[in-house]
């Protein structure tokens, strides 16, 4: 009974790796660090909240130019729509509150633009997730 949580674990190790990996390779060279920072500040693990370090990251990218930044914003939400782990996606909604709280007006501009573009959307949880358990 003990060995599943210890296995979902590992699966979220194995994921998070995959997607820095995958990051590392796809992304433009001027903002792997920060898909580096998204990715580390919105991991699997269930059991920690988003790193200041990586969040701080985050939204010092707002001091920079429009184009870096609707980049960041853009796979945040990127990252909350096409994730099915709950984690993941409440770490999202942190990022993004902390980016409507303490982020620049560059940041807050372009959360502001891609919000209504994206109000279509749903999140991606299976019923089952989302349905609580008696």
């Amino acid at each position: 009974m003990g060995q599943i949580p210890i296995l979902m674990d590992i699966i979220g190790f194995i994921k998070d790796s995959a997607s820095q990996s995958k990051a590392a390779m796809l992304s433009d060279t001027k903002t792997l660090s920060l898909h580096l920072a998204l990715l580390r500040a919105t991991t699997d693990d269930p059991f920690t909240p988003p790193d200041p370090k990586h969040l701080d990251a985050l939204l010092g990218s707002g001091y920079t130019s429009r184009a870096t930044v609707s980049t960041v914003v853009e796979a945040l939400m990127d990252r909350l729509q096409t994730t099915r782990d709950a984690s993941v996606a409440l770490k999202c909604l942190i990022t993004a509150h902390h980016i409507v709280k303490r982020g620049s007006f560059i940041l807050q501009d372009q959360l502001s633009v891609y919000l209504p573009m994206a109000a279509g959307t749903t999140l991606n949880f299976p019923i089952s997730e989302i349905t609580p358990r008696r």
